[in-house]
């Protein structure tokens, strides 16, 4: 069986997307279908390999000797699929599979000693026979019938993987809820295209409050909440919260990323060793506090330009800050709700073990729920 080759006018000839589908979930279905579109519209020329000629049953998929049965039919089928594609081995590789579609992927970029990257939806444990260290991310359900959660995390944790646990999820990484699963596969094909275009988190760098460099590749692993202060602002308070909140998790690999800022009212003066000295003296912060910066404008950062790329405005809340927040801010900008600056001192970013942006809270909102966001994540 041939596999067929999409292409489009974007394509970049030395990239190539492979798409393994797992049993009775096919190209088409939204995992595989949106992972490939994904890939061919950053320029992967995109591949699809087709088992639909094998004779399976997804109740045998716990039979170690079944699985191996069909691992060997579905390599003999992607053999022939790529023989026409020749050396693979000086081209930027892309792996998208499913179920023992992950298997078959490992299994022949073991054989071919192919170095690819690698997106594997519900993997199955067989994976861990085959994969390579470091090479791929792997989504999966916490309620997969086919495979054991716990087992995945730790092939993950020992194979130094890039793991996503859809909560509820089941071997299609769907929960029963239309909408979450709208919302996951969103969340799913955003971390693909920031895996394919290498715009991550972590390669991003910011400067330290000496004036040398940080690369937040430095943090992979940990639990990140990223927030822009002020020293003289009325929100200023939350210092106290964000330090108590370090020290009680920073143990479980959570850390604060403080970036003063002094766009806002001009509530931030001062050097940073000036802002670093009050900080300390005042509320006795231990987290990591970096130069001064820019949030919003020509002169933002990069790393606030990915954040609001990754997570918007949704509003200050109900009570009397965000009353306040609003009028001022509404006097000066009529439409600032319709953009994704940033709109006050205090506003948080919590970042994942795997560097996805999961929400923004703005300054308004309650330090319980923010620190009840950090627990969730760790």
């Amino acid at each position: 069986m041939a596999g067929d080759r999409s292409t489009g006018s974007n394509i970049t000839k030395n990239k190539l997307a492979i798409v393994f589908p797992g049993i009775g979930y096919t190209k088409d279905r939204p995992l595989l279908y949106y992972a490939g579109k994904a890939a061919a519209a950053h320029g992967y020329r995109l591949l699809h390999v087709d088992f639909s000629g094998i004779d399976w049953s997804k109740e045998k998929l716990k039979d170690h000797a079944f699985l191996l049965h069909v691992l060997d039919k579905c390599l003999q089928i992607t053999e022939r699929a790529l023989a026409d594609e020749g050396d693979l081995s000086g081209q930027d590789i892309l792996f998208l599979s499913k179920s023992i579609g992950t298997v078959v992927a490992s299994a022949y970029a073991r054989k071919k000693g192919l170095h690819v990257k690698q997106v594997c939806f519900s993997p199955l444990e067989m994976i861990r026979d085959f994969i390579e260290e470091g090479s791929g991310i792997l989504f999966y359900g916490d309620n997969d019938p086919l495979a054991d959660h716990t087992a995945i995390q730790k092939l993950g944790s020992d194979k130094k993987l890039e793991l996503h646990r859809i909560e509820g999820g089941n071997h299609s990484l769907e929960t029963g809820n239309i909408h979450r699963d709208i919302e996951n596969l969103d969340r799913i094909i955003k971390r693909l295209e920031d895996a394919v275009t290498d715009s991550s988190l972590y390669r991003i760098s910011v400067r330290t409050r000496d004036g040398g460099q940080k690369a937040l590749a430095d943090y992979r692993g940990q639990v990140l909440l990223i927030v822009n202060t002020a020293t003289g602002c009325g929100f200023t308070p939350q210092y106290e919260a964000l330090e108590r909140i370090y020290r009680t998790y920073g143990k479980d690999g959570f850390a604060v990323l403080d970036f003063p800022c002094n766009q806002f009212d001009r509530q931030a003066p001062g050097s940073a060793s000036e802002i670093h000295n009050f900080c300390t003296a005042r509320y006795d912060i231990s987290f990591e506090q970096f130069a001064k910066i820019c949030v919003n404008g020509p002169d933002a950062i990069e790393l606030y330009t990915y954040l609001k790329a990754k997570q918007g405005f949704h509003g200050f809340g109900e009570g009397r800050d965000a009353e306040y927040l609003r009028k001022k801010l509404a006097t000066e900008n009529p439409d600032f709700e319709e953009t994704t600056d940033i709109k006050w001192n205090f506003t948080k970013f919590l970042i994942s073990r795997e560097g996805t942006v999961l929400a923004r809270f703005e300054p308004t909102e309650p330090l319980s729920e923010v620190e009840k966001a950090v627990r969730s994540a760790l």
